[in-house]
C-alpha cells in the first residue's frame, strides 16, 4: 500500500438518525462496511467552531476540576462560537468570525488556541495538511489557524482574505469557476466543494491529512427544520457529495494509500420557544447586559448554550444569578466554576480555565419530537433562529451525538464499538495512523481498536452526576474510558 493518509470528510449538523438508505444510502452503506462508533459525542458547548478547535488539537474547551492552585490552562481556549472575556475588554461577546476582534486577541492572549494545532504538529512533521471548507470565516480559521504562516493550503468559499495564500483561491475560481451562490438547501455549494477536492486539492496537494468541511445539513437544519422537505434534501445533497468521493476512492484513492473520517460534529434539536435571557434577568431587577461597564454587571453570551459573567467574578451575585436561572422553566442544567448551589462544576463538562464564565447554562431540552416526528425539542435563546428550526449548543443526547465512521485498508471492517469517543478523538486516531505521537495537550486517545493491529477496545463506564438546590435538580452523564484523559459527554437535563 501506499503511504498511508487521511481524509476527513465533516457534514455539519448531521443528525445520525438520518443516514438511511432512502436518505443517505452512501453513507449509509460506508457506515455499515467499516468501523462505526455510535456512542461518539462533541465537546461542550456543542457550537460549530467549539468542535472544530477540538478536532485540530484533540482537546476539550478546558479542562476537568483542577486542585485548588493548579494550573487552569488546559484546553484549547476557544470556548463557544462567540464568547465574552472580561481581560479582552470589548464590549460584547467576541465572535471568532470577527477577523479584527480575534487579531486582537492573539496579541493579548499570545495563543487563540491554546492546544497545539494540526497545522503545528504536521509541520513539525514534515507532512502536509490541506483544508477545503464552506463554513464560516471563523470555521476556517479555526481549521488551520497558522496556514498563512506555516505555508499551508486552507481553502474557503468565503474570498482569498479567509483562504491561505498556498491554497492560491483565485486560480481555483478561475478553473472551477465562481462560488455558488448560498441558498437552502445548499447543494450547489456542497457539490461545487466536492468537484474542488477531487479534481484539485487531493490530486495537487497531495496532503498527508485533507479535510473537507460541508455546512449543510446544519444551514437547513437551522432555518428549515430537521425533517423539512429542504433538509431532506441538503441531506441527500451532502450524500451524493460523498458517493462521489467514494467513487474515486473506490476507482484510485484506497490504492493510493487514503483512509476515510467520515464525522459530523454535532447534531440539533428543534426550538419550541424561544426567550430572551437578558431581558428575562433585567426584569428581575438585575443589571444584564453584552459587556460589564458602568451599567452593566451581568454579562451574558446569549445562546442555547449560554454564559453569564459578573462583575469582579463576585461570588454572591453568582450566587444570586445562578438562583435566578434555576427558577426559571425555561433554564436546563447549570455549571460554576466550582460547582455547589445545585450546580454542577465546569470541569465535569471540560470546560474549565481562565477564560470561562462564571456561569455555563444550557437552555431546557426533552425528548419530544418535531412535526417531522424527530426526537429532541427545548427552549432557545437565538432571535436569528425560527421557531420550529434547528438548534445545538447544549447536552441533551441526541443533540451531542455526532456520526463517527472509519475507513480504509487500515481499519477493521463491518465493526462495530460501542466505547464513548469524541470529536477530540479525532486528530489522534489520524496521527496514529501517520505514525506520529499526538501533542502532550491533545485530552482525546487514539482510536486503536478500529485498526486491523489495533487490539481490542478500552474498558469504559458511565456515571450519572447530580446536583440540586431547593425545587431545582439535574443529572449529568459522563463515560470514563480506561486510559482516557478526560470524561465523554453522554447527556444531561433537568430533573425536576
Amino acid at each position: 500500500m501506499s503511504r498511508a493518509k487521511f481524509l476527513f470528510v465533516l457534514f455539519d449538523g448531521l443528525r445520525r438518525d438520518m443516514i438511511r438508505p432512502d436518505l443517505m444510502p452512501n453513507l449509509h452503506r460506508f457506515r455499515g462496511a467499516w468501523c462505526d462508533f455510535p456512542n461518539s459525542s462533541s465537546a461542550f458547548p456543542s457550537e460549530t467552531r467549539v468542535q472544530v478547535s477540538s478536532f485540530v488539537t484533540g482537546a476539550f474547551c478546558g479542562g476537568a476540576s483542577l486542585p485548588a492552585g493548579a494550573n487552569t490552562g488546559a484546553g484549547h481556549g476557544i470556548m463557544a462560537n462567540a464568547f465574552y472575556d472580561p481581560a479582552l475588554g470589548y464590549d460584547a461577546p467576541m465572535d471568532t468570525s470577527d477577523t479584527p476582534r480575534m487579531t486582537k486577541a492573539k496579541e493579548l492572549y499570545g495563543r487563540l488556541q491554546k492546544a497545539e494545532n494540526l497545522g503545528e504538529v504536521m509541520a513539525r512533521a514534515g507532512r502536509k495538511y490541506a483544508v477545503l471548507t464552506t463554513g464560516k470565516i471563523g470555521n476556517a480559521r479555526l481549521l488551520n489557524i497558522d496556514a498563512a504562516t506555516l505555508g499551508q493550503p486552507v481553502f474557503s468559499i468565503w474570498g482569498a482574505d479567509v483562504s491561505s495564500p498556498t491554497a492560491n483561491f483565485d486560480a481555483i475560481i478561475e478553473r472551477f469557476g465562481p462560488v455558488p451562490e448560498q441558498t437552502l438547501p445548499n447543494t450547489a455549494v456542497a457539490d461545487y466543494a466536492t468537484t474542488v477536492l477531487l479534481d484539485h486539492m487531493i490530486p495537487d496537494h497531495d496532503a498527508d491529512i485533507q479535510v473537507i468541511w460541508y455546512n449543510e445539513p446544519d444551514l437547513s437544519y437551522h432555518y428549515k427544520g430537521i425533517g423539512s422537505l429542504e433538509s431532506d434534501i441538503s441531506v441527500r445533497g451532502v450524500d451524493a457529495g460523498f458517493g462521489r468521493i467514494l467513487d474515486w476512492w473506490e476507482a484510485e484513492g484506497r490504492a493510493a494509500g487514503w483512509q476515510i473520517i467520515a464525522a459530523s460534529d454535532h447534531a440539533q434539536i428543534t426550538v419550541t420557544a424561544q426567550v430572551n435571557v437578558i431581558d428575562a434577568l433585567n426584569a428581575a431587577g438585575f443589571k444584564a447586559g453584552k459587556a460589564i461597564n458602568d451599567a452593566v454587571d451581568v454579562a451574558v453570551k446569549r445562546s442555547s448554550s449560554g454564559q453569564i459573567t459578573v462583575r469582579d467574578r463576585d461570588p454572591a451575585l453568582v450566587s444570586k444569578v445562578l438562583a435566578f436561572l434555576q427558577e426559571q422553566e425555561w433554564c436546563g442544567l447549570t455549571f460554576t466554576r466550582d460547582g455547589g448551589g445545585g450546580a454542577l462544576s465546569m470541569g465535569l463538562i471540560n470546560a474549565l480555565n481562565e477564560r470561562s464564565p462564571d456561569i455555563n447554562y444550557t437552555m431546557r431540552s426533552s425528548d419530544g419530537v418535531n412535526e417531522w416526528g424527530y426526537p429532541g425539542t427545548c427552549y432557545a435563546d437565538n432571535a436569528d433562529i425560527p421557531l420550529g428550526g434547528g438548534i445545538h449548543g447544549g447536552l441533551q443526547r441526541t443533540e451531542i451525538n455526532n456520526l463517527m465512521v472509519i475507513g480504509g485498508d487500515l481499519i477493521t471492517t463491518e465493526t462495530v464499538h460501542d466505547t464513548p469517543t469524541g470529536i477530540v478523538d479525532i486528530m489522534p486516531t489520524m496521527l496514529h495512523g501517520l505514525g506520529l505521537e499526538a501533542p502532550r495537550t491533545a485530552m482525546g486517545r487514539p482510536l486503536a481498536e478500529a485498526f486491523t493491529d489495533g487490539g481490542p477496545a478500552p474498558a469504559w463506564r458511565e456515571r450519572a452526576e447530580h446536583a440540586a438546590a431547593g425545587s431545582y435538580a439535574q443529572e449529568m452523564v459522563v463515560a470514563d474510558v480506561e486510559g482516557g484523559n478526560a470524561a465523554y459527554l453522554r447527556g444531561g437535563r433537568r430533573t425536576s
